[in-house]
Order: C-alpha cells, then structure tokens, then sequence
C-alpha cells in the first residue's frame, strides 16, 4: 500500500522567540504512517538578519525553506503552500504557525483522522490558545511548549482518542490538515482578507457548501503559544485575538455562522471531551508522577511542575470541600460534602506522595487521616493567607 505523502508547510513573519524550536519540533515528527516534507515559507520578514537565520536553521534540519519578494499576508502565503501541494501531488497539506510545538505524533494522528472519512474536507488539531478548540490549561506557556511535556500530552490523547473526530463549524490554520483533492475542488484562501485573520473561517464555510466535514482531531496535540509576531507586526491591536473588519467580512458573506458556532458550543460535545481529555492527561500523570496533597491553603507553587508530583489542593469551601487537581496546568475539580471529597480523591488516584496539613480543626484533620490512611501526615503552622 502506498504510504500518503504530507507536505507539512510552516508560515513565518518574525518570531525569533519560537520559529526554531517549531523547525526542531517538525524535524522530530514520527513518520509511522506518512512520509513528511517541510516547506517553510518567510514572508519576507522584516527584522534584519531574522530570514537568513530561518534559512539557516532550514538546512541544518532538511527543510525546505522560501522567502517571499515582498510581503504578501497570511492568506496569500498559505495559498504557495496550497498551490505547492497540489503541484507536487501531495495527498495531504498541513498549514502551521511558526509559535507551535508539534507533538511527536502529531500528523500521524491527522492522517489517521482524516483518511477515517472521504468526506473529511479539513482536521484541525488540538491544542491550547486555538479558540474553542482549546483543553482549559491555567498557564499554557508556563506548563507546557516544552516538546518532552506536548509529547507526554500527545501520546495520552493519542492512546484514549485516537482517530476519533467531532464535527467542528470551523478549522482553525494553526495546524490543519487538508486533504489535497479538497483543495482542487473548494479552492485557495480568499485575498481580501489582507494581512490575515478569518481566511480559514471563509474557506471552511466554503468547504461545508462543498459538502465536506470540519472536524477536530481528538488523537493530535499540538502546542501553540498564540500571537507569535502579529502583535509586533501589527496586525492584531494589544489585547485582541482577531480583525474587526475581517470578522465583519465574516458577517457580510455568512450570516447564520455565529448562530452555527453557538449551536455547536451548546450542545455539550466539546465541553465533554474537554473533560476527559484533561481527566485523562491528570490521571496518566499521577501514574508517572504520583501526587502530593495538601489540606487547607498552602503557599503557591513556583518554576515548572513539570517533574514533580501532580498537586492535590482540599480546602473547605462554605458547607463542602473542594478539591483542584492540577498537572501541566490542566486542572480538574472535585467537591462534595466535607468528608467525601478526601475518600473520592483516594479512590480515584491511590497513596498520595505526601499528604500535608496546612489547617487545624476536625474536618481537616480527619480529611487529612483519609488520605494518610496511616501514613505520615505533615503538620504546618502558617498564617492564613486567607481570613
């Protein structure tokens, strides 16, 4: 059987912050099922030196690389990639951002997803900082971006979800995979998006018109920091996440769109499987890491908790207890009457690590008893940081 060929293309503007680690990243993706090509396309970044360094760092890792004349935008420079895919005969095209860190598996898995259905016109991946199609993390690039924690995040999605898919109202062109026949027939970006922002908004709805399906794949992660040169460059104001005047191209052109996306967020799918993706990344982490516990308020964690225990924090909220589960920022929460939070969270992960009291009085001490199960408690004696 002929193995299907990706041509993995990464835009650029800028970002000497995250452009390398994207190229180290692309450069240890697993080619289990598909053969990989990497085409990085500058759009004539402007920083002076930047182009010559992305060249560099192209060669050192095998990628091909291209620098625009002149700057063309987001839209027209996903439209070389387009175009360079179907000249080339690929089977599929992946269009990146350059502030990404691509799990190991990653486009193993959107291959997986997308040759699941003929129908499938687009599979966007999961990530953090991809609008709705983000698993909730506190601090993103604080706990992850890392490639050993986006591969550890990657293969526990991959083992629970893998090839599953959910119908989306939209792709999102962080990373996304298009079959290369879907290109032929729905088209390239449209231009008058300019600069970039809802280019793939407009081509998803178009894709949909073409009878195709949106969806995300549940089995690929991949890292992405948001915003990686647009602020600097000035297309995005300080503080928004989009164009005004794209959006209301959007509007103009799609009418019932928004009324799609609220449809879609209101059904609950997403929210459930944004669940037991962080159910999932938690559990496998107490399973490499173990966790620590603390009762009451205990003083805030610094640095990365990367390689540490999983952090369990019970405190007594009015008349229940709550327990915040946390692992690479991921969080998860668990509250009840006062007593069965404790026996919930030992049922569900086993012998804490540790299990340290930071408050006094019965229902601490007997939460904390709970927990030990005849192991060491540790008593501290802080002043409360909150009265």
């Amino acid at each position: 059987m002929t193995r299907p060929r990706v041509l993995l293309a990464i835009t650029v503007y800028n970002g000497r912050g995250v452009v390398e680690r994207a190229l180290q990243s692309a450069t240890a993706l697993s080619q289990d099922i598909a053969d990989i090509d990497v085409l990085v396309l500058d759009d004539a970044s402007p920083e002076p030196g930047f182009s010559d360094d992305v060249a560099r760092w192209c060669e050192f890792h095998g990628h091909r690389y291209y620098r625009s004349p002149r700057n063309l935008g987001i839209p027209r420079n996903v439209n070389l990639a387009l175009l360079t895919a179907m000249d080339a005969d690929y089977d599929h095209v992946i269009i990146s951002n350059s502030d990404v860190v691509y799990g190991a598996n990653a486009v193993d898995e959107l291959v997986r997803a997308a040759d699941s259905d003929v129908r499938i016109g687009a599979v966007t991946s999961w990530s953090t900082n991809v609008s709705l199609y983000s698993i909730p993390n506190r601090d993103p690039d604080r706990h992850l971006g890392d490639q050993a924690d986006t591969d550890a995040v990657a293969r526990v999605l991959a083992a629970r979800f893998g090839g599953q898919t959910l119908d989306i109202p939209a792709g999102i062109s962080f990373s996304m995979l298009i079959p290369v026949p879907v290109v032929r027939t729905v088209g390239l970006m449209d231009p008058v998006f300019g600069r970039g922002y809802c280019e793939e908004t407009d081509w998803s709805q178009r894709c949909l018109a073409a009878g195709y399906r949106l969806v995300l794949g549940l089995g690929s992660f991949v890292y992405h920091a948001g915003g990686g040169s647009t602020v600097d460059a000035g297309l995005l104001a300080p503080g928004n996440t989009t164009v005004p005047a794209n959006e209301r191209i959007i509007d103009l052109r799609y009418p019932e769109f928004r009324s799609h996306v609220h449809v879609f967020y209101s059904s609950g799918a997403l929210q459930e499987l944004q669940r037991q993706a962080v159910e999932t990344i938690i559990a496998n982490a107490v399973e490499r890491t173990g966790y620590d516990v603390a009762v009451g308020l205990r003083p805030e964690a610094d640095g990365s908790d990367a390689d540490q225990p999983v952090r369990v924090d019970l405190v007594l909220d009015g008349e229940r207890a709550v327990a915040t589960i946390v692992a690479l920022g991921f969080t998860d929460t668990i509250a009840g009457p006062t007593l069965d939070v404790a026996a919930t969270v030992r049922r569900r992960f086993g012998d804490p690590t540790t299990v340290d009291l930071f408050d006094v009085g019965p229902w601490a001490s007997r939460s904390a008893e709970l927990l030990a199960a005849g192991g060491d408690i540790v008593q501290h004696r802080n002043y409360p940081a909150r009265v």
